[in-house]
């Protein structure tokens, strides 16, 4: 087997199904690669829909007795594998005919990479109603149904499910499918940040489509499962995959679309507990870690990145000023980091977010202005200023450490005034013996002639 598709699922039978039978019409060999479903504890009928269900493929199916979370749900699924690679998929990623076929021919073409689907996976599609749409979530449908033809005014006060896009629908390809799909922005700033590599590649790890060899998951060490909620356990797992090295590559064609669901159904990380688990796990001291605090990708991926390049730029440069400054930023992200680690409700750190925060947007919208006048010095008085106001610690050592460098400093010269006497005395002490041993040597040569001339002297006589 040479790909395990791995799927978790809570209390999502209906998208799950359609998903499930999206796989019966890939172009890719049925029998070169498995779906491994894992039922995280769901209160739906999941389970009976699985037992009934007769695929082409190979299914295997895991159940949790309790809900672990999409972490162990996804790692439970990995130990069930067998395939060589794996693919990490949604229960609502409604996938085309090529999408097993795609994943491998990434792999052909970059070997040890990790191939994810961003940024076009964010597609979305409208293959169901649902009665508990909020309003806008209603609009938003209705727009592309009507688009399409498909709507029908009294979806607005439907009491039960709609089901617009059938199993037959996927199995016959009668074009359904494409009628529901959301017009797709691809220009968009967070949209076209998202594969960049030269900063942070590893925020491509979505696990809505993402593939990996399973020796590569292993090595580092599968997901945490600490990660309870819903958010950044995927990108934590992108982190190390990138600490170790891993390359990252972009899939450039559509292979799937996001089955759009009401958005209450997802238990979201609103108290930032996943944020802070990633703190713990690999402390402050990366920025492309520490401006989650401050400026994360979610609130703006063009921002985050520039943000880094900005600090990459400066770090690398040959102006000390512009070192010095890459310094003053990083340990403020640092302490903003570790503020919001150690007390996220505390008004120190709502301070430095919100003194911090504008400085970097402002920043970073400087940066992005191709004809700006003096743009690095702009930016670096922006920062700079913020840095000194917000932690001027972050500008200059504090006293205890300044006493220290003091302190090591006399210590250094203390040492090396030892060895100087060391020395001194070592040269003195031989210079005396030296002189010690002419004296010696001249007595005696001034005895050894006076006997000589006495000698002489005698035998005269």
């Amino acid at each position: 087997m040479k790909y395990s598709v791995i799927i978790p699922s809570y209390n999502k039978a209906l998208s799950l199904m359609l998903t499930l039978t999206a796989f019966e019409t890939q172009t890719y060999s049925l029998d070169q690669f498995e779906v491994v479903v894992v039922d995280d504890g769901s209160a739906d009928d999941t389970l009976e829909r699985l037992s009934r269900y007769r695929p082409p493929y190979q299914l295997v199916p895991v159940t949790l007795e309790e809900t672990a979370g999409r972490s162990a749900a996804r790692n439970r699924g990995v130990e069930a594998a067998s395939g060589d690679y794996l693919i990490f998929c949604d229960p609502d990623y409604l996938v085309t005919p090529d999408f097993v076929k795609t994943h491998d021919t990434y792999h052909q073409l970059h070997r040890n990479a990790v191939v994810s689907g961003v940024p076009i996976l964010f597609i979305k599609a409208y293959p169901h109603l649902y009665p508990d749409f909020s309003g806008e979530e209603k609009v938003a449908a209705s727009e592309v149904l009507q688009a399409s033809g498909l709507w029908n005014n009294d979806y607005w006060q439907a009491p039960d499910l709609i089901e617009i896009v059938t199993r037959e629908d996927i199995l016959g390809q009668t074009g359904q499918l494409e009628k529901v799909v959301a017009p797709w922005e691809p220009i968009k700033g967070n949209y076209r940040e998202f594969p960049t590599t030269d900063v942070a590649p590893w925020l491509m790890a979505v696990t809505r489509n993402l593939s990996l060899s399973k020796r590569l998951f292993e090595e580092v060490g599968g997901f945490n499962e600490n990660f309870q909620k819903h958010g950044l356990e995927d990108w934590e797992l992108g982190y190390r995959l990138h600490l170790r090295g891993c390359t990252f590559v972009s899939i450039e064609e559509v292979v799937g679309y996001h089955q759009e669901h009401p958005s209450f159904h997802r238990s979201e990380d609103s108290q930032g507990e996943n944020l802070r688990i990633i703190y713990q796990n690999h402390g402050y001291a990366d920025p492309e870690i520490s401006l989650f605090a401050i400026l994360p990708p979610s609130e703006g991926m063009e921002g985050y990145k520039n943000t880094l390049r900005i600090l990459k730029s400066w770090r690398s440069s040959k102006n000390a000023s512009e070192r010095a400054a890459a310094r003053q930023v990083r340990r403020t992200l640092a302490h903003g980091a570790r503020l919001f680690h150690l007390q996220p409700d505390a008004p120190e750190y709502g301070a430095l977010k919100n003194g911090l925060k504008p400085a970097l947007m402002a920043a970073t919208q400087i940066y992005t202005q191709p004809d700006a006048p003096h743009k690095q010095e702009q930016i670096k008085a922006i920062l700079t200023q913020a840095c000194q106001s917000l932690w001027p610690d972050s500008v200059k050592p504090t006293s205890s450490r300044r006493r220290r460098k003091r302190s090591i400093r006399k210590g250094a010269l203390r040492k090396k005034g030892a060895r100087t006497w060391v020395r001194s005395s070592i040269g003195k002490a031989a210079a005396h013996a030296r002189s010690k041993a002419k004296r010696r040597s001249a007595r005696s040569l001034h005895v050894t002639l006076r006997g000589r001339r006495r000698q002489r002297r005698r035998s005269r006589l």
